[in-house]
């Protein structure tokens, strides 16, 4: 008899759509939650173009590779969220893109600063907040991918402050940033905050999705600021 290869073995156990309960979610659930992130991915995907073409306005490198670290981003952290939720069926394999899931918040959140860092404030406390979000961020991922198996309490808490962490430039940023910018930045980060509450809430019916909702509204917020008031314009 054959040994199974690793990808077989991935593939090995499939459950069926009444024995899902993926981190409490019903098979309905993880269909709508994995639609939901790979509109998401689509959009990301679009989206970029789209800003990328906006900032030849104004063409700038800082602006080309921020916003391409930031819409990389934004594509990674979606499309590995619709393949965790597409691969319910499949224990072995949804364990991986688990880990990857969880991972790549840390590459958004970095991804999402790398705009605001290298275009709006670049100056030594932007480079100082660039190297220090890139570095916890670069921390909780490989944490996340190859080191914590099991939810942990510490590096679960990271996300929350490291996004708020902005605030230690708020000044700068509100007398560079233009305030329609700002405006949309802390609808995002206010979002994104507040979905958390549904992450967290468990025994919510489709509270995951609510999440996920909430998640895209974030993005949203955040790359409009992005593309009304950052990409087209000259920046320092």
């Amino acid at each position: 008899m054959k040994s199974e290869s690793g990808i077989q073995r991935l593939f090995s156990e499939k459950l069926c759509p009444d024995e899902i309960k993926h981190d409490g979610n019903s098979a309905i659930e993880e269909i709508l939650n994995s639609l939901l992130h790979a509109i998401g991915a689509g959009m990301s995907i679009a989206g970029l173009v789209v800003l990328l073409l906006l900032s030849a306005n104004n063409p700038s490198p800082w602006k080309y590779t921020a916003f391409s670290v930031y819409g990389s981003s934004q594509i990674i952290l979606y499309l590995s969220s619709a393949l965790l939720h597409a691969s319910a069926p499949f224990p072995l394999l949804q364990r991986h893109f688990s880990r990857l899931d969880h991972a790549s918040i840390y590459l958004l959140i970095a991804g999402t600063y790398t705009p605001i860092t290298l275009v709006i404030l670049r100056t030594p406390l932007g480079w100082t907040l660039f190297g220090i979000v890139w570095g916890l961020s670069i921390f909780g991922f490989i944490m996340k991918m190859w080191v914590v198996k099991k939810p942990n309490i510490v590096i679960d808490s990271l996300y929350i402050p490291l996004g708020w962490m902005i605030l230690m430039a708020i000044g700068p940023l509100a007398r560079t940033a233009p305030p329609g910018f700002l405006l949309w930045a802390i609808i995002g980060g206010v979002t994104y905050s507040l979905g958390f509450i549904f992450y967290a809430w468990k025994k919510l019916p489709y509270s995951h999705v609510i999440w996920h909702l909430f998640v895209l509204a974030g993005s949203i917020a955040f790359y409009l600021g992005f593309a009304i008031y950052i990409a087209p314009v000259a920046m320092h």
